[in-house]
């Protein structure tokens, strides 16, 4: 009897996880609190499948020689297990469906064992590229392994948090894989806010380009092969460097700051539309704000020279968009504008849209999003600044 009642227990709570992810997963926007289950979802929704039939299992063990109630409660338990393990399928069935269009190949092995795209500072990469406010501006200086007979291709890759946290640390297994094809890393720090940092946090990003190609002797680099990448306001940034005009100067002595591509993952590419947005997850105006000191009303020049969308125009940099189509953050309909509007400039461009990908859908290393997002990545870079 005990034992039963133990199954029941487990099987109802269960029963509640997934009936919740179920629910994320079927619509779209959600209210803030289910945001983060929904960046859960993203990154491991594979796992739901065995614990949902998992919490089918013991509710049916639950049913037997129970009474009338236990037995009903016992089936409705492991319908909404079942419902909730197939409704898991649906995200994977999409990618699957996605990768076959881009001709990508997925791993079942890989999306268990592949770990988190986290990481911590290590001293041993940082390097200083420009003193401003009485502080330095350190990059990670993250170079292929062995050694190569002609320069290689350069990604400077631009952290994400906001625009008011984080730092050079992040995203580490796309440093990883970016040195294992051949290409040196530089992994930036730049000013955050508050203070409001829309002129100067871009403005540290081309420093960095600047500073990556004046030192292109020093690490072995092609000076004429360097990328800027990023993810979420890094991405924002990473774009802004790529596409402005002298509108944004360097904050530091640099004349070249040209790049061959620019690649951004779920980024903000219209700040106006974003504190618009009626569905905006809690926190994200307050971000805006922090970092334009502003709304667009009080300071719409500010939140106009902040957006990748103001500065398009033909002859800008080949651009890879990689974005989720369930972000709650970010909205894919973001990447998609900034989409548009390259082609109608005659830009070359490619959106990738991560089917039911979340914001940070890449923090799983293995993610079928993160897979499809790599296969992108590598024929991007392939096209634009392969490796001699």
């Amino acid at each position: 009897m005990i034992v039963r009642w133990l199954f029941a227990f487990v099987a109802v709570l269960i029963a509640a996880v997934m009936g919740t992810s179920t629910y994320v997963i079927v619509r779209y926007p959600i209210s803030d609190p289910l945001v983060r289950l929904s960046a859960v979802v993203s990154n491991y929704g594979l796992f739901l499948i065995p614990l949902g039939i998992a919490g089918a299992g013991l509710a049916l063990l639950a049913r037997l020689r129970g009474h009338a109630v236990v037995r009903w409660l016992g089936a409705l338990t492991a319908l909404v297990c079942v419902v909730g393990a197939a409704a898991a399928v649906v995200p994977l069935v999409a990618s699957w469906r996605e990768a076959q269009r881009q001709g990508a190949s997925l791993s079942f092995g890989e999306y268990i064992t592949a770990g988190s795209n986290t990481g911590s500072l290590d001293p041993r990469f940082g390097v200083g590229y420009n003193v401003v406010d009485g502080r330095e501006l350190l990059l990670d200086v993250k170079l292929p392994s062995g050694t190569s007979d002609s320069p290689r291709p350069a990604v400077v890759w631009v952290h994400g948090g906001g625009w008011a946290e984080g730092d050079r640390a992040q995203s580490p297994r796309w440093h990883e894989w970016l040195n294992e094809r051949g290409y040196a890393v530089f992994a930036i720090d730049y000013r955050l806010s508050p203070p409001p940092r829309w002129d100067q946090a871009p403005a540290d990003v081309k420093c960095a380009i600047g500073w990556v190609k004046q030192h292109a002797e020093r690490y072995g680099l092609d000076p004429e092969r360097v990328v800027v990448a990023g993810a979420s306001a890094g991405g924002n940034l990473a774009l802004v460097a790529a596409y402005s005009d002298d509108r944004v100067q360097p904050s530091c002595a640099v004349t070249d700051t040209a790049v061959r591509a620019v690649a951004a993952l779920y980024p903000a590419t219209d700040l106006r539309a974003g504190w618009h947005d009626p569905d905006l997850v809690a926190g994200t105006r307050e971000l805006l704000r922090d970092y334009t000191g502003g709304t667009p009303e009080q300071v719409p020049e500010r939140y106009a020279a902040a957006a990748p969308v103001s500065y398009v125009r033909p002859g800008l940099p080949p651009t890879l968009l990689m974005h989720g189509t369930r972000d709650h953050v970010v909205p894919h309909a973001q990447s998609a504008q900034l989409a548009r509007l390259l082609a109608a400039a005659g830009v070359a461009h490619e959106l990738l849209s991560i089917p039911y990908g979340e914001h940070a859908y890449d923090i799983n290393w293995g993610d079928w999003g993160t897979q499809l997002s790599r296969h992108a990545f590598d024929r991007f870079l392939d096209r634009h600044a392969r490796p001699n």
